[in-house]
């Protein structure tokens, strides 16, 4: 009787044991698709980012930016929610599409910054990819806002260049459209000098839409708008604030002639 137990005991120990083993392997494998599953989504961060990130549409934006959350979101670290959380700020920027360059950049570094120290502390497998990543995500957040400063440049040099010029042969839809581009960029800023040069924008616009504007009207507008400009370029970055204050010397300069 008692060789019986005892066989069945060794049995059931020999069982228990198989059974752990098994379950052994099978969390180590999940550990490992786990871990080949992550190594694989970092590459494609990666790759995406390696490109000109100014030339994603924002569809294929938004479709990594889901990718990334989706893969996040649900984590137990602390540091993995957090990312997560400012992953979702960067989706809603992009969606709302009125978001300027240098904000979504500014998330973008933030989610550097963020996912280059969780790889500080990260295995050693994942260490490397994360760091790489993060730089990756710092370097586009900053090229972004190179490009839209940029993009702003041209458009001032564009701007001072017609001034120059002869007023007269200045297309007044052509004139409208500037006026609309550089209002949508002014009018939602919290910058007291800018919010002024938006109104001044916008008064300008009223005054060129009628069927005969006064000369000395829009000149008037013109030298208030570049005294306001050129106020507003001793906070300009170090890239515009030369452009800035010639736009500022050439609208008062207009406006002078006109009045």
């Amino acid at each position: 009787m008692a060789s019986q137990a005892e066989s069945k005991g060794k049995h059931t120990a020999a069982h228990d044991e198989t059974a752990g083993k098994k379950a052994a392997d099978k969390n180590e494998a999940d550990a490992n698709k786990h871990s080949a599953d992550n190594h694989e989504e970092l590459d494609s961060l990666v790759s995406a980012l390696d490109g000109d990130i100014t030339a994603l549409d924002a569809d294929a934006a938004l479709g990594l930016i889901d990718q990334w959350y989706g893969s996040l979101h649900k984590a137990k670290e602390p540091e993995l929610k957090e990312i997560a959380n400012t992953i979702k700020e960067l989706k809603q920027l992009v969606k709302g599409g009125k978001a300027t360059g240098h904000q979504i950049g500014e998330v973008l570094i933030e989610i550097g910054e963020q996912t280059t120290n969780f790889g500080s502390d990260a295995s050693k497998e994942l260490k490397t990819p994360l760091h790489k990543l993060g730089k990756q995500l710092t370097k586009a957040g900053t090229s972004l806002g190179k490009a839209e400063d940029q993009e702003h440049i041209e458009q001032i040099d564009s701007l001072v260049e017609n001034l120059e010029g002869d007023l007269t042969k200045i297309d007044t839809e052509v004139a409208l459209n500037g006026i609309d581009t550089w209002y949508s960029l002014l009018h939602k800023s919290e910058d007291e000098n800018l919010k002024a040069i938006a109104n001044g924008l916008k008064q300008l616009k009223q005054l060129l839409k009628r069927s005969n504007p006064k000369a000395a009207d829009i000149g008037e507008v013109l030298t208030q708008l570049g005294e306001q400009t050129q106020e507003a370029a001793n906070s300009a970055g170090r890239g515009l604030k030369g452009r800035i204050q010639k736009l500022g010397k050439v609208l008062s300069k207009v406006g002078k002639s006109l009045e």
